[in-house]
């Protein structure tokens, strides 16, 4: 039997913390399907004293873990106790997020037991993952669909991270599907009969896309309904109005204004619907820093438009209970890919869908949707 002769340990120092931070870049060098993250926003994710999914550890607590061996980082790990999650939905779980390992059990096992560890200390009966560092920003573990890039707020690693945590012990809870589709004008006839339908029914009904004067106004629209019409879901934890100010003040630059798009009925926000241009070419170009290459960031500031991206991603659509089966989702649809035909998108990927959300499913397939991708969240049991 081999010796692993790996350790793990809490990142305490400013330097372990940038160790953390910075590995990807070498265990993805080479990867023509890595889209570098903004160093920044990793940074302030981690940040458990200034980022308000944190609430300064009143609502999560973060430790963070790096795998050595020698003087070489082969892997790191985040153990995360969501306290907003586990009063939502009354469990007593960990998760463990922003996982990153070299292709060698031993190494993964020791990062995913030193969690599990940690998770005991507290109580915790399960571990659940991964989360970057909740539902509300990145999540899930890539199991199928290497061959294309992810799209922009998806998830990206390599095949054998399935293989090394399914190794230490863990299993599926939970897929999050991703379809794609090819914009055209066929998908659009479908729905427009259902749309006009749905106008003549609602004659106090309105739909608008996003007016970016008034951004913080209008987030927090979004706000009321994500946290009205997902209250049910699985997974969902109310975003706080710390995370939806962080959210809009990353979102802003990238939102096309009509793909932003809101129903009232009676003047009542009733629905709304998000889909963002593809922006991550843009962000490989910045290799993990705007600052670190002036000249592209330059280039980009002065001439990238939401039009020159290829595709699109919908990202979440929402309608309060009270104003569902009035055919609200199918109109937003139809509005959203009238613009996207405007615009000149090639493509659109939806992201990401329950697996057992049928009905989600089901429209997506009517828009000539693919299944492309999958991500899996996994759990272990801890015994005490």
């Amino acid at each position: 039997m081999t010796i692993s002769t790996v350790t793990v340990r809490n990142v305490r120092s400013r330097a372990e913390r940038a160790a953390f931070i910075n590995l990807p870049w070498r265990l993805y060098r080479g990867d023509p399907h890595w889209i570098p993250p903004l160093k920044a926003s990793v940074r302030e994710a981690l940040d458990q004293r200034k980022h308000p999914f944190y609430n300064n550890g009143k609502s999560a607590e973060i430790e963070l873990f790096l795998a050595w061996e020698g003087r070489e980082a082969v892997g790191r790990v985040a153990a995360i106790l969501n306290h907003a999650h586990n009063g939502f939905h009354g469990e007593n779980v960990a998760h463990f997020g922003f996982f990153e390992c070299i292709d060698r059990p031993d190494v993964a096992r020791s990062l995913l037991e030193t969690v599990e560890a940690w998770a005991r200390d507290r109580g915790l009966t399960a571990l659940l993952g991964p989360f970057n560092p909740s539902t509300n920003f990145e999540c899930g573990l890539l199991v199928h669909g290497f061959g294309r890039p992810p799209v922009v707020m998806m998830t990206y690693n390599p095949p054998h991270y399935g293989r090394l945590i399914e190794g230490a012990g863990f299993s599926k809870t939970k897929d999050l599907l991703a379809y794609i589709s090819t914009v055209h004008g066929r998908s659009l006839m479908r729905l427009q009969k259902l749309a006009e339908r749905t106008k003549s029914r609602s004659p106090d009904l309105v739909t608008r896309g996003v007016d970016l004067k008034n951004f913080e106004a209008e987030v927090a629209v979004v706000q009321e309904i994500y946290n009205s019409a997902w209250e049910k879901n699985w997974g969902f934890v109310p975003m706080n109005d710390g995370e939806i100010r962080i959210m809009a003040r990353e979102l802003k630059p990238l939102v096309e204004p009509e793909l932003l798009r809101f129903a009232f009925i009676d003047g009542e926000p009733a629905a709304f619907l998000l889909a963002l241009p593809d922006w991550n070419p843009v962000l490989k170009d910045f290799n993990g820093s705007p600052m670190r290459h002036p000249l592209k960031t330059i280039k980009h500031l002065v001439k990238t438009k939401a039009s020159d991206m290829e595709g699109l991603r919908l990202i979440t659509m929402g309608v309060k209970e009270k104003f569902r089966k009035r055919g609200l989702e199918g109109l937003l649809i139809a509005e959203g890919l009238t613009t996207s035909l405007d615009i000149g998108f090639s493509w659109c990927e939806y992201s990401w869908i329950l697996e057992d959300n049928e009905l989600i499913k089901g429209a997506v397939r009517l828009l000539d949707g693919e299944l492309y991708k999958t991500y899996r969240i996994y759990e272990k049991a801890l015994s005490a």
